[in-house]
């Protein structure tokens, strides 16, 4: 189990501005990852701006609750629960997740019922990752159940201070 504050920002791509940048630097080695995404009736995670999912890689498995923080732009609270592939596998099937895991017991705080969760849908990336001085660069190819595709670059960072243009035009006036 972690609990991690993420900032990041991301940019829908074109077929061809992803293949740019694919192009434009080394990237290390492509895996996949494939996430199964959860909701309630009545779309209760929406309607909280929360996303859940379980996301399998090759040989493990997580399920990951992002929750927005009050006041930060861009930053959410990812708890994450790590799991054995096959386990993730069954609550797949089942359509649930782990009980007595942080993400349950984070729920059931807020006073969410994470029995009435259900799969709405899912999603396969082909992910790189690169680690420039910035942040951790991502450039994604997702495909979907009905094989659309698309593309996107994400730049996750640690750093929240950069200013915005009328901070800094503030600091530099005579």
């Amino acid at each position: 189990m972690t609990q991690t504050i993420e900032r990041e920002f991301k940019v829908s791509l074109t077929e061809q501005q992803f293949n740019q940048l694919r192009a434009a630097y080394s990237w290390p080695t492509p895996f996949t990852q494939t996430n199964y995404y959860y909701e309630l009736p009545q779309n209760g995670l929406y309607q909280q701006h929360m996303g859940l999912r379980t996301r399998l890689y090759q040989e493990q498995a997580e399920q990951t609750l992002k929750v927005p923080q009050t006041g930060a732009t861009r930053t959410l609270l990812e708890i994450t629960d790590t799991m054995p592939l096959a386990t993730a596998q069954q609550l797949i099937a089942q359509q649930t997740i782990q009980p007595n895991q942080q993400i349950a017991k984070y729920l059931e705080a807020i006073g969410i019922d994470w029995s009435a969760l259900f799969i709405w849908g899912q999603a396969t990336t082909n992910r790189q990752v690169l680690t420039l001085p910035s942040g951790r660069l991502t450039l994604d190819q997702t495909t979907y159940p009905d094989q659309t595709a698309d593309y996107e670059l994400e730049l996750e960072f640690d750093d929240a201070t950069p200013l915005n243009k009328i901070q800094r035009a503030k600091n530099h006036q005579s």
